[in-house]
């Protein structure tokens, strides 16, 4: 099954970023020149790119989790804000017998009005909790090019050390099945 060029360049990328091979085997997988790889590494910038994947798909998941606990014990261990009329929070002049005023605060039980900010998340809140489940679901159940890439590499190297025939039958079907995910 030939490639086309874009299709070719996708699976050397990924060849090159997440499997780490040489630039010739890469070449042979991918049907292209070495020189050709080359020129691709460098126009791409796929150097960069394979350093910068220190952020794999569990780090992203777990920053998600500390984020979503974070904003959860957050609001939870909040103070509870109750609405209490200005009016109510206002001093009060009072003349006693003699005629000589003071001021005083009235006394009030805060309990007594209704929760202005509580232990439950607002509308802002709901929001980003919202996305933030939506993400760590997507990521833990998404399945891309980077992950067969990944499980193929694995299972492969296991198959090595039994049968190395075998391994480069394995590596033949991985790529046909790379190549139609790229697709």
């Amino acid at each position: 099954m030939a490639l086309t060029k874009s299709q070719a360049k996708e699976f050397a990328k990924t060849l090159y970023v997440k499997e780490e091979l040489h630039q010739k085997v890469i070449a042979e997988r991918v049907g292209v020149t070495e020189k050709t790889i080359g020129k691709w590494i460098n126009d791409g910038g796929w150097k960069k790119l394979r350093t910068s994947l220190l952020t794999t798909k569990e780090n992203q998941i777990s920053n998600l989790y500390s984020q979503l606990e974070k904003i959860t014990e957050e609001i939870k261990t909040r103070p509870i804000t109750y609405d209490i009329p200005t009016s109510v929070l206002k001093p009060i002049k009072l003349k006693d017998s003699s005629g000589n005023e003071s001021l005083s605060y009235p006394d009030y039980n805060p309990t007594d009005f209704p929760i202005k900010l509580g232990n439950y998340p607002t509308n802002g809140e709901a929001d980003i909790i919202s996305k933030l489940t939506s993400a760590i679901d997507k990521l833990e159940t998404e399945t891309g090019v980077g992950e067969t890439v990944e499980v193929a590499k694995k299972l492969i190297t296991l198959i090595q050390q039994e049968d190395m025939e075998l391994a480069k039958k394995v590596t033949t079907y991985f790529d046909i099945l790379i190549q139609s995910l790229i697709k």
